[in-house]
């Protein structure tokens, strides 16, 4: 639940999917920890996606948009 809560917050955020989210945040305090872990999951994702590109000469490498 976390993960797509978080999704629809990231890839098409509203008020209705912001409501959602702080809702079920207030359910359940295991609700925060499940969050901060589809947090973290997330963004060493993007970190590993960069790695590649900071291992090659500077300039050089894919650039995410």
């Amino acid at each position: 639940m976390a993960w797509t809560l978080f999704c629809r917050m990231h890839d098409a955020p509203s008020a209705a999917s912001a409501e959602r989210l702080v809702r079920w945040l207030g359910e359940d305090a295991r609700n925060v920890q499940a969050l901060d872990d589809a947090l973290t999951v997330w963004a060493l994702a993007g970190a590993a996606l960069l790695k590649p590109a900071l291992d090659g000469e500077p300039g050089q490498g894919r650039m995410l948009q």
